[in-house]
């Protein structure tokens, strides 16, 4: 069966993609302010020191990029310990700690990201119980 050609549409790829670029970005910069609010959170604890949000933004940023290429260029066992390596090395210098205080804080903020996620999910499932219901619905 042939279609008539007024019925015939093509995607714009333009729109599409600068919208799934944006959508991306966003995503992104949200997931570097949680992953570097739970890193600093950690820093705090394990380290002693004042740790700054902006070392704890600069280890999320560089070890999204590096421990990601290092898993996707060696996705083998290799390449998560390579990853780990690579973590622990920018948790040492950005946070002028030792090997480990940069193992504490990453077990810190293993334990510290469960309990934002554990808290944040009780909130929500407060909020649903807890909002009124609107008339009509």
């Amino acid at each position: 069966m042939v279609l008539p050609t007024a019925l015939v549409t093509t995607p714009s790829l333009g729109t599409g993609l600068l919208s799934v670029l944006i959508g991306f970005l966003v995503v992104f910069v949200i997931y570097l302010l949680v992953i570097g609010f739970v890193l600093w959170l950690a820093g705090e604890i394990v380290v002693g020191r004042r740790v700054t949000f902006g070392e704890a933004l600069g280890i999320a940023s560089v070890g999204t990029f590096l421990v990601g290429a290092i898993i996707v260029f060696l996705p083998s066992i290799l390449g998560y310990l390579l990853g780990l390596f690579v973590f622990l090395l920018l948790v040492k210098h950005y946070f002028r700690t030792g090997w480990l205080g940069a193992i504490g804080v990453g077990i810190m903020t293993i334990v510290v990201g469960i309990v934002i996620v554990f808290i944040l999910g009780a909130l929500a499932l407060g909020a649903i119980f807890v909002l009124p219901k609107l008339p009509g619905l």
